[in-house]
């Protein structure tokens, strides 16, 4: 299904077959002479080839434009977001919260430059800050509207003062852009980005519409790689993708955002064989339906017959192959606050009747009231993002609800015009999917709900004042309890339909180690991956 994406924690697991081969090396050891790898350990050097479904974009950070992934290669953060959602430091090797919540002080790394040999240091931190908090493109996230000042201490100490506390902030300051640092050296005179440099473990060496390629940065700080060098390959169909990776043109596809794979692609991959295994991960967001409330989907009535009409677990084992689960809350259990289940049953029988009580009546096919057929219109992104077949599955549900009397007209169309339509308010129903870490449950729930959201599921502005009392709770227990409210909201006003959590999906060649997948659909975490 496809989500809308403008675009803790999850738990990893391999597959069995990569558990297998894991064993397999570890039975040859024995083979290995003094002085050499280990059958099935990284070794130093050698390119990583790395499907991609489009172009990296202009890789400013500061910017919508760029591939997450190739981003967080090139460029770091003051705070990193690890396994089960733990902080860790990054460029700031520690924090300190004001008492009063007011204000945050970051004790720089010592001794980081960036890639063109400009210091990382606090006055560097204030212009990237200052290029981003407080405009509106970034108003998504509340960092950019609770920051209203950042102070260059001394050389190594940052102090950001907020307006109020503000407890995400240092969660959100994770996130793949607009927060990561920017050489103040790559930007011309008259502002305008020339040159990704950042102070990453991956320097830029090229992009362009058929690929972009990084190169090791043998100065980073942290860990270093082990691989010389990154290429990244654009083939925008998946199955060609699929088809790269076995042939041995592409080392490594998957994610969200890299180059999504289908169920019936993971499918055939899990069978092995090919030299490629695949690698599947704990669901860590949530494919939902949302509503427009300024047209017939305004109906509250609609909306619970729309809910009542789909049988989730059999739209989830057609069109997800065993690679979903169902949804029962607006973010998977694993994201904290996600609140408790909630309970969505089908029932057809219940669908029409809320349709009769509420004056629909049926003639054909189709409801009709005063006249007027019920006709949703349902946008749909080309962007599947992991789903096998958008179109299928938003004709899967165009097929529940035609059996209760709800007409749909399914738009199908490519980004920009999903997301002109989505602002100009042209449609009734439409596939969401939540951002996943390190963006939940703070930035989506402002994004999806809060007054003027970028991608309302069902942002009617009675939510606003909700969303502000979550986020701004600083007692754990009363941000619990605040979510949940918000959760209760939404729910009692059938503003949702949670359809499944979905599993996450990668592949690699059998020549790639040391690969398990990263923290996050955003991360690009290579350092210890090498090929053998």
């Amino acid at each position: 299904m496809s989500p809308s994406r403008r675009r803790p924690r999850v738990g990893r697991f391999r597959s069995l077959t990569a558990g297998l081969t894991a064993t397999a090396a570890a039975l040859a050891l024995a083979a290995c002479g003094p002085g050499e790898p280990k059958a099935g350990e990284p070794k130093a050097g050698g390119t990583l080839r790395i499907g991609l479904a489009s172009e990296s974009g202009a890789l400013d950070p500061h910017t919508f434009s760029a591939n997450f992934l190739v981003l967080d290669g090139v460029f770091d953060a003051l705070v990193g977001y690890g396994p089960n959602g733990k902080l860790r430091p990054e460029l700031a090797e520690s924090w300190t919260v004001a008492p009063d919540g007011k204000s945050v002080e970051f004790d720089l790394r010592d001794g980081v430059t960036f890639h063109d040999g400009t210091a990382f240091d606090a006055k560097a931190v204030k212009w990237n800050f200052d290029r981003w908090v407080g405009k509106k493109d970034f108003a998504f996230f509340r960092a950019s509207k609770v920051i209203t000042g950042v102070e260059a201490i001394d050389p190594d100490t940052v102090k950001l003062n907020l307006s109020e506390p503000y407890d995400p902030l240092l969660q959100e300051l994770s996130i793949a852009r607009p927060v990561r640092f920017l050489s103040p050296a790559s930007v011309g005179a008259d502002g305008k980005f020339s040159a990704p440099v950042g102070t990453g473990p991956w320097k830029f060496v090229s992009n362009s519409a058929t690929g972009a390629v990084l190169e090791r940065n043998d100065a980073y700080w942290g860990k270093k790689p082990l691989l010389d060098r990154l290429e990244f390959k654009v083939i925008q169909d998946s199955q060609s993708r699929l088809a790269a990776l076995r042939n041995g043109e592409l080392d490594v596809i998957g994610g969200a955002y890299l180059a999504p794979m289908t169920p019936v692609e993971a499918k055939s991959l899990s069978k092995g064989g090919a030299g490629a295994r695949l690698l599947t991960g704990e669901p860590d967001v949530t494919v939902m339906l949302g509503f427009n409330p300024k047209g017939p989907a305004g109906d509250k009535a609609v909306r619970q017959a729309v809910a009542k009409a789909l049988d989730r677990k059999a739209l989830i084992k057609a069109l997800y192959l065993g690679y979903g689960e169902p949804a029962s809350r607006f973010f998977p259990p694993a994201v904290p606050d996600s609140g408790a289940d909630q309970t969505f049953t089908f029932d057809k029988a219940a669908a029409e009747a809320a349709l009769d009580a509420a004056g629909y009546t049926r003639s054909g096919d189709t409801r009709s009231k005063d006249g007027k057929p019920l006709r949703l219109r349902f946008l749909v992104s080309s962007n599947a993002n992991g789903m096998q077949d958008a179109r299928g599955s938003a004709e899967a549900v165009a097929g529940a609800l035609k059996e209760v009397g709800i007409a749909t007209d399914i738009d199908f169309v490519d980004d920009t015009a999903y997301y002109e339509d989505k602002a100009a308010g042209k449609w009734d129903i439409a596939f969401f999917e939540t951002y996943g870490a390190p963006y939940d449950p703070s930035s989506t729930a402002v994004a999806f709900l809060a007054e003027g959201a970028e991608s309302p599921v069902f942002a009617t502005g009675a939510y606003d004042r909700l969303v502000d009392a979550a986020l701004f709770a600083r007692d754990p227990k009363d941000r619990k309890a605040k979510y949940q409210a918000l959760y209760d909201a939404l729910y009692a006003d059938a503003g949702y339909v949670p359809i499944a959590y979905r599993t996450r999906l990668w592949a690699v060649r059998d020549t790639v180690t040391g690969f398990a997948i990263p923290t996050t659909e955003y991360d690009l975490e290579l350092n210890g991956v090498g090929l053998r």
